[in-house]
């Protein structure tokens, strides 16, 4: 749901498509993601995936939920 909704938002914001911002932020994270440092491996082990790497839903989903236990 919020796929469509986010990515389109920020597509029109930066002038281009959503397919392209959803590309552009899995580059960002496989980036991150192959980090060898110990301690930014500790942190992508706390972002429940399914697959081999993290989706960008799936690092939303992480962001939201942190931060929303950070309010509490």
């Amino acid at each position: 749901m919020y796929r469509k909704t986010i990515f389109k938002k920020v597509a029109e914001k930066f002038h281009t498509t959503p397919e392209e911002v959803y590309a552009e932020i899995q580059r960002a994270i496989d980036a991150g993601y192959d980090n060898p440092d110990p301690r930014v491996q500790a942190e992508w082990r706390k972002v429940k995936i399914k697959g081999d790497r993290p989706t960008p839903e799936e690092v939303i989903n992480y962001a939201v939920s942190t931060l929303a236990a950070d309010r509490r």
